[in-house]
């Protein structure tokens, strides 16, 4: 290995199964791996941090697919361009006609942006951090039980100073639940409300209440109109 990494996976409170590991076994063994049960996403990724001691921690969520070790292109960037965290592009995976639409919206991100880029938010599905860096900035708020502590995490180490990075040169696989996709932008919901109850002056980030893409509009002129109001009626 490059530089001593260990593999945190938050399982508490985020309703995903397992990880799908099928190609990833190898690679796996190279790494000091921890899982959590405990409930809370922003609890369960605070218990992981403690429990690390390496250098460096891969966050890695339990409903992705990877086809070969990303710490080295990871690891490479951050070295590259001397930041606090680099985090893989994804491709949301099923046949639901609703999961080709979220599929076809990371393409168009994939597109907008095909190399390297600043995070605004959102960057801990398959993601390689400082572990001082996190700890720097006092973990993740436990406040965020369902959605929105890396929104918050990544605003904090703005502020401070520290840059987290977003690569295309990596992409995971998504694996979205499909009984589950629109009761979760409930819960997405809730977590961007708690992120305003918390803001501050300093940093205003992205967050995933995504406006009406005119993009998205021309590529899938039925089917997107119709995902936009069905994620606007689940979170009503």
């Amino acid at each position: 290995m490059i530089c001593s990494c260990e593999v945190l996976t938050p399982l508490g409170g985020t309703g995903v199964p397992t990880v799908f590991m099928e190609n990833n076994q190898k690679w796996l063994s190279s790494y000091t791996w921890y899982t959590s049960a405990v409930k809370g996403v922003g609890n369960a990724r605070n218990e992981l941090l403690k429990k690390a001691t390496a250098p460096l921690v891969l966050w890695l969520d339990s409903d992705i697919e990877l086809e070969f070790d990303p710490v080295p292109v990871l690891y490479g960037i951050m070295q590259k361009f001397n930041v606090s965290g680099v985090c893989a592009g994804q491709l949301t995976v099923g046949s639901k006609w609703f999961l080709k639409v979220a599929a076809e919206m990371d393409r168009l991100e994939i597109e907008r942006h095909g190399g390297v880029k600043i995070v605004d938010a959102r960057a801990f599905q398959c993601a390689l951090y400082k572990r001082e860096d996190l700890l720097k900035i006092g973990g993740f708020n436990p406040v965020f039980d369902v959605a929105g502590e890396d929104n918050d995490v990544i605003r904090r180490m703005i502020s401070e100073g520290l840059l987290v990075l977003h690569t295309n040169k990596i992409l995971v696989n998504h694996h979205v639940n499909e009984q589950t996709y629109w009761r979760k932008f409930k819960g997405y919901h809730k977590g961007f409300n708690q992120l305003d109850t918390t803001m501050k002056n300093e940093y205003q980030p992205e967050v995933q209440r995504s406006a009406f893409d005119f993009s998205m509009l021309c590529r899938m002129p039925l089917k997107y109109p119709l995902y936009k109001l069905k994620e606007k009626l689940s979170i009503k």
